[in-house]
């Protein structure tokens, strides 16, 4: 199996949503802010975005926040003149000018410190960036995608983001996907995986099981994408460590994909309840329903069309369902 230049595999409805998505937002030059879990593979729509933007033949600089120095942080993104401190014997440049004219993947965002981020929020909102230790403002043409796997207005609330630059950002939020809500994704990238495995190992066939493709789909996959590739990496080498010919057929069983069966059963098992927890099916329902709602729209920063997205119904729908419910 072939993976498409941006590396997105899957054909679940949700992902391909999402993808439609994209491309009208790669129409336009507002910020974006993408939200999903750890492994969920948020660099990948960035790049995404990026390739079908009108910026595509420009840079695409990426920045970690999180494994920006604090210290550094500033002169990293923005710049330094010489003698901006102790150690600065030239003019550098900083991230926002290498992508000037292009777009900057500020992933891991929540982590930006503290002292940045005011500096931040003014270039959103002028495009100037002034270099440490410098008098005069720079002009940058600079489209920002941002990426989280925080939940960022408890960051505002904690008051360790502000709630300027948080508004500013998430403009237009996206929510990315996690894998258990993929379906049949999970078993399209399995077999990806397989398949680099193989190659890499130089193997001449590399097989999962049935056992181990019905473990995969029931899996729920905390780490998403990112898990899911190691699983099989790591599979596929502790089968060849068991001394098996690199020319053999290997197949992959369930005890070799190192996941927990008790996790995965749990997953399919229903909770014991006595005669007493039970109360009418349309009550249960419609706490549910209310429950999805609430965290649905807290994953999407109050954003309904994204919500309705995320839970996979229209957006008109959700809100009647939401007066229904005394939601609105």
């Amino acid at each position: 199996m072939t993976a498409p230049p941006d590396g997105i595999l899957g054909q679940s409805p949700v992902l391909l949503q999402l993808l439609d998505e994209l491309a009208l937002l790669a129409e336009t030059q507002l910020p974006v802010l993408l939200l999903g879990e750890t492994g969920v593979g948020k660099e990948l729509f960035a790049r995404r975005l990026h390739r079908l933007s009108r910026r595509c033949n420009t840079p695409l600089v990426q920045v970690n926040c999180a494994a920006l120095p604090e210290a550094l942080a500033e002169s990293e993104l923005f710049g330094h003149v010489k003698g901006a401190f102790s150690g600065a014997t030239h003019d550098r440049a900083g991230r926002f000018d290498a992508a000037n004219g292009g777009t900057l993947f500020l992933d891991e965002v929540g982590e930006l410190p503290w002292s940045v981020q005011a500096k931040l929020l003014r270039t959103l909102e002028n495009g100037e960036i002034q270099r440490l230790g410098a008098d005069r403002p720079l002009h940058v043409d600079v489209r920002i995608i941002a990426a989280t796997n925080r939940h960022l207005p408890d960051s505002v609330r904690d008051g360790l983001f502000r709630a300027d630059l948080y508004h500013r950002l998430s403009v237009y939020p996206v929510p990315i996907p996690a894998l258990r809500e993929r379906g049949e994704d999970v078993w399209l990238l399995a077999r990806h995986f397989v398949e680099l495995s193989r190659e890499r190992l130089g193997l001449r066939d590399l097989q999962l099981s049935p056992a181990a493709q019905r473990v995969l789909l029931d899996y729920p996959w905390p780490g998403n994408v990112r898990e899911l590739e190691h699983v099989i990496s790591r599979a596929a080498l502790k089968q060849l460590s068991r001394a098996e010919p690199r020319s053999s057929v290997i197949c992959l069983e369930p005890h070799a994909l190192g996941l927990d069966a008790a996790v995965v059963a749990a997953e399919r098992a229903l909770p014991a309840s006595s005669i007493e927890s039970f109360q009418p099916l349309a009550v249960a329902v419609d706490e549910c329903q209310r429950w999805n709602i609430r965290h649905a729209l807290e994953h999407c920063a109050g954003n309904w069309a994204s919500a309705a997205r995320l839970l996979g119904v229209d957006a008109s729908n959700l809100h009647k369902l939401a007066r229904r419910l005394k939601l609105k």
